[in-house]
């Protein structure tokens, strides 16, 4: 009886906190609506002057260049000159008001685990962000021509792949750039290379980030991930290496079921009202991951929010595993991202397309999550090798382990699973003018819940182009010949379509 009046309260869970899909920027920064942004008025302070140089070790760096942070008074500008400097990680900004950060050379960070400084606050001792900043309004981070910081991941890949890293042989790898608690923040011109793990990060009130470029050795990783998994001498990844390699003829890369994962995201944003445009990310993971927040978030100026909202995200080519919203897990805070908006999108030879991901987490003690109000347009998917368009729960089980609550990644080769969660709303999420052209496997997935199927899904003019006889067909395709690629649909309660090609199940033609 319980059980029955659990089921019918998850029919009926409210969506709170929505709004509309923006269609303008829901910020511009206010001192960078030109080519140059404009310092506030105030001292300019270089790192040269507090001992930074092209000769020092990245220690003496460093603590030159957090001596010129803290120096800076309300309305100071601070200046990363030509050249390159070397450093450790551990640069933290905090408490800045109304200050530009131009950099103009290249900050190259390098592995050092002596000299590099543990995170205080973390009690499974991580490493510091490269750079951290915190508890600050009207940051800028910008360039007269192209600042690049450089993660130096390899060493950081390596060891993550051979569980080495210290000081306990586990992730504890940097961010590169970690903005959290932070108002009206603006970043541009800045090209971020090898991040040790996620690239920039940020958590805001009000941010615009345009003109970035996130470059990660994708060769690189792939090798390293490769190599992984063909040493591996367990029976269950045999097992599914010899399914993949000899039955499916090598279409899904080895190396992508590796069960490490390297996690270098490019732009992982998670607030409210961001405008994120004119940017270029190649990586091996998520491009983009909006990231929820939870029901009672207050900014550092007082801004009260409930979910991650009122994302505009446009002019991006995206060369990774997905331009993504989450995982948003069901949490007894309500985790939420609602009005977001990704427009005018090129992935070409990208893994994922449009991924939207709750998690497999369970829908006990009043644990809930929401997904609402999305919109997707004017996309072009190109050569996708994994799915181009998934909605459902995040793809994170890997074999070898123990299914539980998650999405296997190998789904669904090989009897694998992919539970639903019944506590996290999709509802109100649009396609419009997306164009897939020559996936390597089905187009994709909608996998809603029996108990709470997904809501106001439409498609328009969401169509596949493809040239092959061969492939596009498989995991899932149409019943009668030609057997082209579909989708696999379920649970998707009021579903519309208009101009799809093929047009999903369950999706009624409007």
């Amino acid at each position: 009886m319980r059980a029955a009046l659990a089921l019918l309260a998850l029919t009926a869970l409210p969506i709170t906190f929505a709004i509309d899909a923006p269609t303008s920027p829901p910020f511009i920064h206010p001192r960078g609506k030109g080519e140059i942004v404009l310092p506030v008025s105030g001292t300019t302070l270089s790192i040269i002057d507090f001992g930074a140089s092209t000769d020092a070790d990245g220690l003496t760096n460093q603590k030159a260049v957090n001596s010129a942070i803290a120096a800076l008074s309300q309305g100071d500008s601070l200046v990363i000159p030509k050249g390159t400097f070397k450093l450790v990680g551990g640069v933290v900004a905090s408490g800045l008001r109304n200050n530009t950060i131009t950099i103009d050379g290249t900050l190259e960070f390098e592995y050092n685990a002596d000299d590099w400084p543990l995170d205080p606050d973390q009690k499974n001792e991580k490493f510091m962000d490269c750079i951290h900043v915190e508890d600050s309004i009207d940051v800028a981070i910008t360039s007269s021509t192209v600042g690049i910081i450089n993660g130096g991941g390899k060493p950081w890949w390596d060891k993550m792949i051979a569980g080495t890293l210290p000081p306990k042989n586990s992730d504890s790898r940097p961010k590169l750039i970690h903005f959290v608690s932070t108002a009206d923040v603006l970043i541009e011109k800045i090209e971020m290379v090898n991040s040790p793990s996620w690239n920039l990060v940020v958590d805001a009130t009000r941010a615009e980030i345009r003109n970035i470029e996130v470059k990660t050795n994708r060769e690189y990783q792939r090798e390293l991930k490769t190599k992984k998994y063909y040493s591996s001498s367990s029976d269950a990844k045999d097992k599914v290496k010899e399914w993949l390699v000899d039955k499916v003829s090598g279409l899904i890369p080895a190396w992508l079921l590796e069960p490490e994962d390297l996690n270098t995201d490019g732009i992982d944003p998670s607030g409210i009202d961001f405008w994120i445009h004119d940017v270029k990310i190649y990586n091996d993971d998520d491009s983009i991951a909006v990231k929820p927040s939870k029901g009672g978030s207050v900014g550092i100026d007082g801004t009260k929010y409930d979910c991650t909202q009122n994302m505009l995200l446009e002019n991006m080519e995206l060369v990774g595993f997905g331009a993504s919203i989450g995982s948003v897990p069901p949490t007894p805070d309500r985790k939420c991202i609602d009005g977001i908006t990704m427009r005018n999108v090129s992935m070409p030879g990208t893994g994922k397309g449009i991924y939207i991901k709750s998690n497999g987490n369970d829908c006990q003690d009043g644990k809930t999550s929401q997904l609402t109000n999305l919109l997707f347009e004017d996309f072009t998917i190109t050569d996708p090798f994994w799915y181009a368009i998934w909605i459902g729960p995040q793809q994170q089980h890997e074999p070898g382990s123990d299914l539980g609550l998650d999405c296997a990644l190998i789904y669904p080769l090989h009897d694998s699973q992919c539970p639903t969660q019944g506590c996290s709303d999709f509802e109100n999420i649009t396609f419009r003018n997306v164009e897939i052209v020559n996936p390597k496997l089905s187009p994709g997935a909608i996998l809603g819940n029996s108990s709470n199927p997904m809501r106001n899904i439409h498609f328009e003019n969401v169509v596949v182009k493809q040239d092959s006889h061969v492939l596009g067909r498989w995991p899932w395709h149409e019943d009668k010949f030609p057997f082209e690629g579909t989708y696999e649909s379920v649970n998707c309660g009021t579903c519309t379509c208009n101009g799809c090609s093929p047009l999903p199940a369950g999706f009624v033609e409007v």
